[in-house]
């Protein structure tokens, strides 16, 4: 079986518009003018300048380097990988749905844990593959949990192009070891993809959340939860240098914009900054959870930035989040009906409010 899709896999796609850094590649020496990309002359908006200020303007007139160079080697340094090891797109979400283009035709088979991060199969469906849905497990604190022994047999069941892991998971929260993770992978067969969606990985492993290559394995990370960048979009993935050389020819090259590759720069430079944040987040995580248990309410443990709590059923977790939105409240409760009796509540110093707190724990009722 071809490694790439079928149309992708002995055929180069040459990107037309590779951007002013490839150019200075080329030419060994720095571009000074530049008067051959069609940009605009700078705009007399006032209230552009208010928002974006001087530099914002300019970046935002300027058309972005296609491939990151500059963010590239910055995450690469972190996770301890080579630049060719690592590939920037518009969030973690953009990428799920390269991966799919990258890997699967119309009519394909992909692998998915019911319940799991629903834009996956959003982007599945609209590239015409079937999905194949493994249930999840529960454990022994009543939480939910991906069966990776059974994705692995339906892998080799249904031929699969495909698999997609989130890990941590969403909504769920729950959360395998590296060491398990590998041995995942090596369990699926080896001309299928691993998509490890890795969006939470910062807060299940503070400090220590470095992501190495696995074989046939795209890591996708996002500057969205631990660098709290979720409006620029901005995510990366991690692979094999071939797999991501083949995908960096079907990728839009202008879709990460100036101002998002100069905040994401600035985000990943500033670690502390980053620290900070995450220990924020999992100590208001844990208080919140504290407090939704002393209501008696099943909040099984998370390495994520939410806690999800566990109802009876779907018709109570529907009843209690129309009772916050009531209130102008917004919690998210997932539609599939495997998760439906979950609701998720992002750790925020809101959610630890009275309104919130009497409510999810419906006293009285």
């Amino acid at each position: 079986m071809a490694r790439f899709a079928r149309h992708l896999q002995d055929h180069t796609i040459q990107n037309p518009f590779q951007g002013i850094v490839r150019l200075e590649q080329k030419l060994g020496h720095p571009v000074a003018t530049r008067i051959g990309s069609n940009e605009s002359m700078p705009i007399d908006s006032p209230a552009l300048m208010k928002l974006l200020g001087p530099a914002g303007c300019q970046l935002a007139r300027s058309y972005p380097d296609p491939y990151a160079h500059a963010l590239r080697k910055l995450a690469a340094g972190l996770n301890q990988l080579e630049d060719e090891q690592v590939l920037f797109d518009s969030g973690a979400d953009s990428l799920i749905l390269l991966a799919l283009r990258l890997y699967c035709n119309a009519g394909d088979t992909v692998v998915v844990s019911a319940g799991s991060y629903p834009a996956f199969r959003y982007f599945a469906d609209g590239c015409g593959t079937r999905v194949v849905e493994v249930s999840l497990r529960t454990k022994a604190d009543q939480g939910l949990e991906a069966d990776l022994g059974g994705l692995a047999c339906a892998a080799y069941q249904h031929k699969a192009r495909l698999v997609y892991l989130a890990n941590p998971d969403n909504p769920t929260g729950q959360y395998y070891s590296q060491s398990e993770i590998e041995r995942f992978r090596h369990s699926l067969p080896g001309d299928c993809l691993l998509v490890l969606d890795e969006a939470y990985l910062e807060f299940a492993e503070p400090g220590k959340a470095l992501s190495q290559v696995l074989p046939a394995t795209l890591r996708l990370r996002t500057l969205s939860k631990a660098y709290a960048l979720a409006g620029l979009r901005i995510g990366y993935a991690i692979a094999s240098a071939d797999i991501i050389a083949k995908a960096d020819q079907i990728r839009p090259q202008f879709a990460l914009s100036s101002l998002a590759q100069a905040a994401a720069t600035i985000a990943l430079q500033d670690q502390e900054a980053a620290t900070k944040l995450l220990m924020s987040t999992i100590s208001v995580r844990e208080i919140l959870r504290e407090k939704l248990l002393a209501y008696g309410l099943n909040v099984p443990p998370t390495w994520t930035n939410f806690v999800s709590v566990h109802y009876t059923d779907s018709s109570r977790s529907e009843s209690i989040q129309r009772q916050l939105f009531n209130q102008g409240i917004a919690v998210h409760r997932p539609t599939h009906p495997a998760v439906s009796h979950l609701l998720r509540i992002t750790a925020d110093s809101k959610a630890l409010s009275e309104a919130v707190l009497s409510t999810l724990g419906f006293p009285g009722q």
